[in-house]
C-alpha cells in the first residue's frame, strides 16, 4: 500500500530499501524535507501542562545527536505544542519465554537468533534449520532457505496460516511449538517428540512496541502495558484521553499507508480545531477502551489489531466522519476513499497463491455490500464453447494476480 497522492513505482511487495526511498522522497515531494532533522534521537519527553515549561510548549523533548567531526554527542532540549508518536513497532524483537532457552543460549551461542538479524540464506548453507514461527516473516525465511539449507527446512507453528495448504509446501516440514530446550541440545515440542543436531534456530515471533524516550515520572505512568499488550488510555488506537496533545500514528494493523493518512489527517484537523465531530468525554473513551479489551481478549486477538473486512470499514468510516472535509479553500488534506479497485487488489493481488477455499478474511468477514468483492482464487476448466474464460490466474514477479475476463461478473464467476 501507498499514500493516495504518491503512487508506488514498483509493485505490491516492495524489499525495505525500496520503501525507505519512498518514504524520503514523499518528503521531498511535498517539500516539507527542509523541516525534517535525521540522525536524531529522542531521549525524553515530558510533559508539564499547567506550565507548559514556562510557556515554552507543554512537551519538552531532550534530543541527542553524534557529531563525527569532533566525534561527541550533542545534547539540547526542544519545546512542542504537540507530539505524535510515529516510531513503529518492529524494533524490539519478541521471543516467547521457553523453558531451558536461557541455558541453550548461553551454552550453544550465536545458534539462536531473531529474523531482525537475518539478511541472507547463505549463512546456513549445508546446516540444519528449525525456524520459530509461520506468519510473513516465518513464510519468507523457510521460503529462501529451502535448497540451501540441509534436508527440509523445520517449520514450529502454534496454527495454520490462513496461505497453507493441508501439507507443507516441498522442502519444508512442519512441527508444532518448542516445549523445551535441554543442555544436551536436544529440543522437544509439544507433541513429545524431539530434535537433535539443528544448527541454527532463526525465531519469526514478532516485536514488541517500545516507547524508551516516555518519562514515566513526569508524565504520570508508562505509555504502553506489556501485560494487556496495549496503549494505556488510547482512543481509536490514535488519540489518548489524558493527552489531547499526543498522539500515535501507525499502530492498528491494516493498509499500513492509507490508515496513517486517516489517523494522520483526524490529528491535524483534531489541532487546528477543524474537526467535523468532537471527540467523545473521557468517559466514552474509557469505556471503548474497556469494551475493546475485553472483547479482543475473549477472541484472542491482539488489542490493536483491526482485521481486514467489516472491522477495516468501520474504523476507517469512524475516523473519515471525525476528520470531515477539507475547507473550501481546500486547506487540509481529504481522507483517502476506500475504493472498490482498492478493495479488489487487497484481496487479489497477493504474494502467494492460496490453497482452495481460502482467503485473507476466511471468506467470512468481507467489507459492507457495496465495496466488497469475491473472486474464487481457482483457475476454472476452460469451456471450448464459451468464448469468456471465466477467472484467469496469472503469476509473474513473486505474486498472484486474479481477474476476470472482459464479458464475465463475479456473482456468476463465483
Amino acid at each position: 500500500m501507498t499514500f493516495s497522492d504518491a503512487l508506488l513505482p514498483y509493485g505490491p511487495f516492495a524489499p525495505h530499501y525500496v520503501a525507505r526511498q519512498y518514504v524520503e522522497n514523499y518528503f521531498a515531494l511535498h517539500q516539507t524535507d527542509t523541516l525534517l532533522q535525521t540522525n536524531t534521537a529522542v531521549e525524553d519527553v515530558a510533559r508539564s501542562p499547567a506550565t507548559k515549561h514556562n510557556g515554552q510548549g507543554e512537551w519538552k523533548l531532550t534530543l541527542r545527536r553524534y557529531d563525527a567531526a569532533r566525534q561527541v554527542d550533542e545534547w539540547w532540549e526542544e519545546f512542542f505544542d504537540a507530539v505524535i508518536l510515529a516510531n513503529g513497532h518492529y524494533a524490539v524483537p519478541y521471543v516467547p519465554k521457553v523453558n531451558g532457552l536461557e541455558q541453550y543460549m548461553e551454552k550453544y551461542p550465536g545458534r539462536v537468533c531473531h529474523s531482525k538479524r537475518y539478511r541472507s540464506p547463505k549463512l546456513y548453507t549445508g546446516q540444519r534449520v528449525l525456524v520459530i514461527g509461520n506468519s510473513v516473516s516465518g513464510r519468507e525465511l523457510s521460503d529462501e532457505l529451502v535448497g540451501v539449507a540441509k534436508d527440509s527446512v523445520l517449520v514450529s507453528r502454534r496454527s495454520p496460516a490462513f496461505w497453507e495448504g493441508d501439507e507443507p509446501p516441498p522442502g519444508i516440514e512442519w512441527k508444532p511449538i518448542v516445549s523445551e530446550y535441554k543442555e544436551d541440545g536436544t529440543i522437544l515440542f509439544a507433541d513429545g517428540t524431539a530434535l537433535t543436531g539443528i544448527d541454527a534456530i532463526i525465531y519469526c515471533t514478532g516485536y514488541k512496541p517500545s516507547f524508551p524516550f516516555w518519562n514515566e515520572e513526569a508524565n504520570g505512568g508508562p505509555l504502553f502495558d506489556y501485560q494487556s499488550n496495549k496503549l494505556v488510555g488510547s482512543y481509536q488506537h490514535v488519540f489518548f484521553r489524558d493527552f489531547p496533545t499526543l498522539g500515535a500514528v501507525g499502530f492498528p494493523r491494516t493498509l499500513t499507508f492509507r490508515s496513517f493518512e486517516y489517523q494522520a489527517i483526524a490529528l491535524a484537523r483534531l489541532w487546528s480545531g477543524r474537526n467535523a465531530r468532537s471527540l467523545p468525554s473521557p468517559q466514552r473513551q474509557q469505556q471503548w477502551e474497556a469494551e475493546r479489551a475485553e472483547r479482543t481478549q475473549a477472541q484472542r486477538k491482539y488489542f490493536h489489531d483491526v482485521p481486514w473486512g467489516a472491522e477495516t470499514n468501520d474504523y476507517l468510516r469512524e475516523l473519515f466522519n471525525f476528520a470531515g472535509l477539507s475547507t473550501l479553500a481546500g486547506d487540509g488534506l481529504l481522507p483517502p476513499p476506500l475504493t472498490r479497485k482498492m478493495v479488489w487488489e487487497y484481496e487479489h493481488v497477493l504474494k502467494w497463491k492460496l490453497p482452495k477455499g481460502k482467503g485473507p478474511h476466511g471468506g467470512n468477514d468481507g467489507l459492507e455490500e457495496d465495496t466488497m468483492m469475491q473472486l474464487q482464487l481457482v483457475v476454472p476448466k476452460a469451456d471450448p464453447n464459451s468464448k469468456a474464460q471465466g477467472i484467469h490466474v496469472e503469476e509473474g514477479r513473486g505474486w498472484v494476480v486474479v481477474f476476470q475476463a472482459e464479458g464475465t461478473n463475479s456473482a456468476n464467476a463465483a
